[in-house]
């Protein structure tokens, strides 16, 4: 691996030493589920869908998950549907999870999906308080997942002027 930034290296060694399950090869699709299907969640799942498959969509509301499943059905192929995030967690086909839960929940399903050793993209705000951030950060480190969050308004030139204004 010479030649390679540390950073690279390090991150395949975690990878390879990870228990949870991941992808066979570069090749492969990931597993992704969405927690959370409402609007904004769904939208993302669907943007996930262009680089894996989705394979589970949860919600405590059955028929906001059942409106998500269709709209993320592939091919005839619908994702399961299930009402408790845990069960999601299990799944050894899911590589990756799409947090679009209310606000309060993100901070419970992204550890709870660190513990799991599994990808995260969750909705803003990642957590509701600076005590609970330095908890996601520790836990992330420890595991060696991958957590991203959406801040896309940040970047649009109206947002930007609003804050400059």
């Amino acid at each position: 691996m010479a030649g390679l930034p540390p950073w690279f290296v390090e991150r395949q060694l975690r990878a390879a030493e990870a228990t949870g399950p991941k992808p066979r090869s570069a090749n492969d699709r990931p597993g992704v589920a969405l927690i959370g299907c409402g609007g904004q969640g769904t939208r993302d799942a669907q943007n996930a869908a262009n680089w894996g498959d989705v394979v589970a969509v949860c919600d405590v509301d059955r028929k906001n998950a059942e409106t998500a499943a269709a709209k993320l059905t592939v091919d005839g192929k619908a994702p399961a549907i299930c009402s408790d995030f845990r069960r999601v967690l299990e799944r050894s086909d899911v590589h990756a999870i799409v947090n679009g839960t209310p606000d309060h929940w993100h901070t419970l399903v992204n550890l709870g999906a660190v513990r799991a050793k599994k990808d995260v993209y969750s909705e803003k705000p990642l957590t509701l308080t600076i005590d609970e951030g330095r908890r996601l950060v520790q836990a992330v480190r420890r595991s060696g997942i991958v957590l991203q969050t959406g801040t896309q308004q940040r970047s649009s030139p109206r947002f930007r002027l609003a804050c400059e204004l």
